[in-house]
C-alpha cells in the first residue's frame, strides 16, 4: 500500500472514529412541553378484562406498558340499549383505576343528526349542532371520567365505515357556538393527518380559541412537524392515531423513531391506534405484550404524566435520536439507535447532578430488559448503543444536603391548608412552585416578594411545594382541603 493510500485510510478512519463520539449534551435547565402520556384505544374492542388492563395500564414490572391514556369510542347510539357504550365505561373505569385520563373520540353522529340519515358518510344537519353537543355530553355524563372529548375523528377523509364529513367552516362554528355545552374540556380537529387547516381557523378565532383546550390530529399520509401556533396559545398537542404493521423489529424502529419526532416536535401526548384488536396492537388476548408493546412501554414506563421534556441534541451522530425529559424526583433519556451494529455514545448532563443511569432496553433479543446501572463522572457517561434497540436511562440524581446548604430553615403553614399558603421566610428565596403529585404545576412564582401563596383555585389533595433558595430546592407536601 502506498503513503499516499494509507495516509487517506487512516484519515478517514479517524474521521469515522470522530464522528462517531460527536457527544449527546442536554440541559435540564431548558425546559419544553409537559407530556401527558402515551396510550392506545379501545374503540370496537369490547370490554378488556381486569389482565389486559393490568398489561396495558399498570406499571409494576416490565411485562406491563404503563400506559396512561385510554382512546374510546363514542358510538353514534344511546346509553340503555348501547354495548359499545357500555363496554368503554368499564375499559375507562379500569383505565381510570389504574391512573389513565380517558380521550373520547366520536366516529358519526346519530344518524338522525345526518344530511344523508346513515353513520356513514354524510355531515352533521346545522340545525342537529345544539343536540350533537348533547350527545357528547350525555356519553361523557354516562361514562362519568372523561378528561378530553373530541368533536369528530378524521373529519377530512371519505371511508366506507362509520364516520363523518366536516369542512374547516363547520367545524370553526361548532367550536364558536356549541363546544362549550359540552362541560368537558375539548379536543380538535383529529384531522386524518394533521392537517392545519382545520385547526388554524379555530386558533384564529378568539371565541373558538377558548372553548378547545387540546389539538389533536393523526400521523397518516404526513411526517411530524411542530405546530407552534397551538403551543404558543397554551393549547395541548396530542397525536391520537397511527398504526405500523408488522409486529417486527423493522416496524418497531420506524414507531419509536416516530414516537420521538413527535416528543422533540412538542407534542404532549402520543396515541397508538389499537390496543389489543388483532391487526395492529400493542398487546395479545390475555394481556402478553407484544413487540411493539414492549417498545411503547420504553417511553411509556419511564416518562410520566407531568414530566417535562429538556433541550438537548436530538440526532448528533447517524441514526441516533436521543429525547430528555426532567421528573419529579428522576430524570429520564430514551434513546434509539437505528444502525445495525452496536454504537458508543457520550452523554454530557447540564445543569444536573446525577450520580447514575440505569439502563433498560428493547431490541431483537430484549424485551425492557434491565441492562444495569452506569455510574456519572461529572455530569457525564458513556455506554454502548446495542444495534437496532431502543434504549432508556432512568437518572438517579445525586443527594443534596439541604438544611446544610439553605440559608435559612423555611418552614410552610398551615398544613392542611384553605386558601393560602404562608412562607416563614422569604430570604434568598429564586422560586417557589406547586405540583400535584405527578408533577403538573400549578403554580409558579420567581423571586417572590410575599411570604403568602394563593392557593384557592387548587382542587383539594395532596400537592408538593418546591422552594428554591440560592439554587437549593427543598420540597414540602402539603394537603389542600
Amino acid at each position: 500500500m502506498s503513503r499516499k493510500l494509507l495516509f487517506i485510510v487512516l484519515i478517514s478512519v479517524l474521521c469515522i472514529q470522530t464522528k462517531a463520539q460527536v457527544a449527546v449534551t442536554i440541559d435540564f435547565s431548558a425546559v419544553k412541553q409537559v407530556i401527558d402520556g402515551f396510550g392506545a384505544s379501545t374503540a370496537w374492542h369490547g370490554a378488556i378484562s381486569s389482565a389486559e388492563a393490568d398489561a396495558s395500564f399498570g406499571n409494576d414490572n416490565t411485562n406491563q406498558m404503563g400506559l396512561s391514556i385510554l382512546r374510546v369510542c363514542i358510538s353514534p347510539g344511546g346509553t340503555s340499549t348501547n354495548t359499545s357504550w357500555n363496554a368503554e365505561k368499564s375499559n375507562a373505569q379500569m383505565a381510570k383505576a389504574r391512573g389513565a385520563k380517558v380521550l373520547a373520540t366520536p366516529w358519526s353522529p346519530p344518524a338522525t343528526m345526518k344530511t344523508n340519515s346513515n353513520t356513514i358518510g354524510g355531515e352533521l344537519l346545522p340545525a342537529s349542532y345544539a343536540a350533537y353537543a348533547a350527545h357528547l355530553k350525555s356519553f361523557c355524563t354516562y361514562l362519568g371520567n372523561v378528561d378530553v372529548v373530541s368533536i369528530q375523528n378524521e373529519p377530512n377523509i371519505t371511508v366506507s365505515y362509520e364516520s363523518c364529513t366536516w369542512s374547516p367552516t363547520q367545524i370553526l362554528n361548532f367550536c364558536i357556538n356549541n363546544a362549550s355545552s359540552i362541560g368537558t374540556p375539548v379536543m380538535a380537529p383529529e384531522a386524518y393527518n394533521f392537517d392545519s387547516k382545520f385547526a388554524d381557523p379555530i386558533l384564529s378565532n378568539p371565541t373558538s380559541t377558548a372553548n378547545i383546550d387540546y389539538i389533536g390530529g393523526h400521523l397518516y399520509g404526513t411526517s411530524t412537524r411542530s405546530y407552534p401556533l397551538a403551543t404558543t396559545l397554551g393549547k395541548k398537542l396530542w397525536m391520537t392515531e397511527y398504526y405500523l404493521n408488522p409486529d417486527s423489529m423493522g416496524t418497531c424502529m420506524t414507531m419509536a423513531k416516530d414516537i420521538l419526532d413527535c416528543l422533540y416536535g412538542n407534542m404532549n401526548a402520543y396515541v397508538w391506534w389499537y390496543l389489543r384488536t388483532p391487526g395492529c396492537n400493542l398487546i395479545n388476548t390475555g394481556g402478553a405484550l407484544k413487540l411493539k408493546g414492549y417498545t411503547m412501554g420504553q417511553f411509556s414506563k419511564f416518562i410520566r404524566p407531568g414530566y417535562v421534556r429538556v433541550n438537548g441534541s436530538y440526532n448528533s451522530n447517524p441514526n441516533i435520536y436521543t429525547v430528555a425529559f426532567k421528573g419529579t424526583s428522576q430524570d429520564v433519556i430514551v434513546v434509539l439507535n437505528l444502525n445495525r451494529v452496536v454504537k458508543k455514545q457520550v452523554f454530557n448532563l447540564r445543569n444536573a447532578n446525577i450520580e447514575s443511569a440505569t439502563k433498560f432496553v428493547t431490541s431483537a433479543t430484549k424485551r425492557i430488559t434491565n441492562d444495569g446501572t452506569i455510574a456519572c463522572t461529572s455530569n457525564s457517561f458513556t455506554d454502548d448503543l446495542e444495534a437496532r434497540s431502543v434504549t432508556t436511562y432512568v437518572l438517579k440524581r445525586a443527594p443534596t444536603a439541604i438544611n446544610e446548604t439553605l440559608t435559612a430553615n423555611i418552614s410552610v403553614y398551615p398544613n392542611p391548608a384553605h386558601d393560602y399558603l404562608k412562607l416563614s421566610t422569604i430570604e434568598n428565596l429564586k422560586s417557589v412552585y406547586i405540583t400535584n403529585l405527578i408533577g403538573q404545576k400549578y403554580v409558579s412564582i420567581n423571586n417572590p416578594t410575599s411570604s403568602t401563596i394563593d392557593i384557592s383555585t387548587l382542587l383539594t389533595g395532596n400537592y408538593i411545594l418546591t422552594i428554591n433558595q440560592n439554587g437549593i430546592e427543598k420540597h414540602i407536601k402539603f394537603i389542600k382541603q
